[in-house]
């Protein structure tokens, strides 16, 4: 069955008595443009609209482009799941199989209303704050963004595609999530993932092939976490990296992914004067190498990087290269990372300690031990009981050895005074000498 075209919809928008179906919206208005048109907002697979209620409300028309089965099922499913769970930043929906009515045949077509979300993209909020140099706004929007992962993960729900243009910040500086393409609940999980999302805020490794799961965005909540953060300890990165003309990304690029050696931002933001950003910039890098199931959560890598922080033991921090990580990326030259050596004295995995600039690693952890980020020798196996998390942590690189027992004050005047006559001594011994010497040359 062909599908309408955008143009019978509009037309029927015109006129929401003839248009809708439910006896509610028939009552609303749709703003119009300049030419007396809808004003429409188009999308890939669907096209946006402005609607009134007769209470003033205002909500979002939504007419899909073309037929997309699988598509209109996972928003049937979506609706369902969202009924019995209230999550605060995303926002109600009702879907309806045979909401709009087309003027090219006179038949119902799927259509999709949600509430309409005040505000700006949170590219253009972060914008207005970096140009002001305002880090606290930042600061507050980074805990906030944190937070808003956290009850996704703790619904079962991932976005799918986590992006500046599909995260609104309302009037009270409040996240909203717009855009439900690809979004996933439980009974969605394991069937395919209908978009990619937008680079770079997705894993190099997601493609047509991934299928939606529950760490979907972990990378991208991560990659946007650590721009906020960034972007709060030095604002003049925007000025930098993103106020360009005809770019409108969050301060990466994928090039900064695709070669860290040659990426500026790279090491910018690894001598951040946050070391809390320091640290998680290690951590993004290194898991955009490996495959997107491993990515943890983003409250997993930020409870790690502040665990360390508070052990403030001087350390290199740990590669993601580990037994963890057992594989890399198709196409990726690097080297794969070899399983930990077990010490012989327990459960934690040898390390080799090396030096590094400004960064702190802590001694124990309720995550357990962690994989070492180089190793030397043949590998053993690694027992079943040992945690080989990502982020556990390892051994404290701190030596073990006892230290030696403090002097007393009276040792300490002891030895002061028997230096004291050593050297006197060896005083009057050198004058005897000098003056045997003295005579000895006179009478020659």
């Amino acid at each position: 069955m062909s599908w309408p075209l955008l143009s019978d919809f509009t037309s029927m928008l015109k006129n929401p008595q003839l248009g809708f179906r439910d006896p509610e919206l028939k009552r609303c208005t749709v703003e119009m443009n300049q030419l007396g048109q809808p004003k429409a907002r188009s999308g890939n697979f669907a096209t946006v609209y402005r609607g009134f209620r007769p209470n003033g409300c205002e909500f979002a028309i939504r007419v899909f482009n073309r037929r997309q089965d699988e598509r209109l099922l996972h928003y049937r499913a979506i609706s369902q799941y969202l009924e019995s769970h209230a999550i605060s930043s995303i926002v109600r929906f009702e879907y309806d199989d045979q909401g709009i009515r087309s003027s090219a045949d006179g038949k119902l077509y799927p259509l999709l209303t949600m509430e309409w979300v005040p505000g700006s993209t949170i590219f253009e909020w972060i914008e207005d704050h970096c140009r002001d140099g305002h880090c606290e706004p930042l600061l507050m929007a980074a805990d906030r963004w944190r937070h808003l992962v956290g009850e996704l993960s703790e619904h079962g729900v991932v976005h799918g595609d986590l992006q500046h243009g599909n995260v609104m910040v309302s009037p009270d500086s409040q996240f909203k999530l717009v855009d439900y393409d690809c979004m996933g609940v439980p009974s969605l999980l394991g069937r395919r993932n209908l978009e990619t999302g937008l680079a770079p805020y997705q894993h190099p490794g997601r493609n047509g092939d991934t299928v939606l799961f529950s760490g979907l965005d972990n990378f991208s909540a991560l990659v946007i976490y650590v721009a906020l953060r960034a972007l709060a300890a030095a604002p003049g990165l925007w000025k930098t990296y993103v106020d360009q003309p005809g770019y409108d990304r969050i301060l990466f690029r994928e090039e900064d992914f695709r070669s860290p050696k040659s990426s500026s931002l790279h090491q910018d933001l690894l001598n951040s004067p946050d070391e809390l950003v320091r640290d998680l910039t290690h951590h993004l890098f290194e898991l955009s190498r490996h495959e997107l199931r491993d990515v943890p959560r983003l409250d997993e890598v930020v409870s790690r990087c502040e665990s360390n922080q508070a052990a403030a033991v001087p350390a290199r921090p740990r590669s993601f290269r580990s037994t963890a990580f057992p594989r890399t990326r198709a196409g990726d030259d690097r080297p794969v990372p070899v399983r930990p050596r077990q010490s012989s004295s327990g459960s934690k995995p040898a390390v080799k300690a090396t030096a590094s600039r400004g960064r702190r690693a802590a001694s124990s952890s309720t995550l357990g031990p962690a994989p070492p980020s180089g190793v030397s020798g043949g590998a053993s196996p690694v027992r079943a009981d040992q945690d080989l998390s990502p982020f556990a942590e390892g051994p404290s690189l701190r030596s073990t050895s006892a230290a030696p027992p403090a002097q007393s004050a009276a040792e300490a005047r002891g030895e002061w005074v028997w230096w004291f006559v050593g050297s006197a001594a060896a005083a009057m011994v050198l004058g005897i000498l000098t003056t045997l010497v003295l005579l000895l040359w006179k009478r020659l």
